[in-house]
């Protein structure tokens, strides 16, 4: 059991990692489609949570390199939280409008 633990461990990053990038990818994508279709406030919103989306990809990548054994399941929480709060507002303003 504990051959697999460093494994499990870099899955774990390796994940963390992934859900980070995809967050990023996902705010900015948003961002760019808000600005061709004018939604201000959703720009504003996008451009706050893309820059917060990156900080955390460049925290979990610090991780790894500091070789921490978990990854931070609370910024992995608070990534997932931003981004379906994030396509919530883009979705309910384009309806909206």
């Amino acid at each position: 059991m504990d051959e697999d633990a460093p494994e499990m461990d870099m899955r774990r990053h390796i994940f963390a990692i992934f859900l980070s990038l995809s967050g990023a990818v996902i705010s900015g994508a948003i961002f760019l489609a808000s600005l061709m279709h004018q939604f201000a406030l959703v720009e504003v919103a996008a451009s706050v949570l893309t820059s917060l989306q990156v900080f955390f990809l460049s925290s979990t990548i610090a991780d790894v390199l500091e070789r921490k054994t978990k990854p931070n399941a609370v910024r992995s929480s608070w990534v997932i939280l931003f981004t379906v709060f994030l396509i919530a507002y883009y979705s309910f303003i384009r309806y909206f409008r």
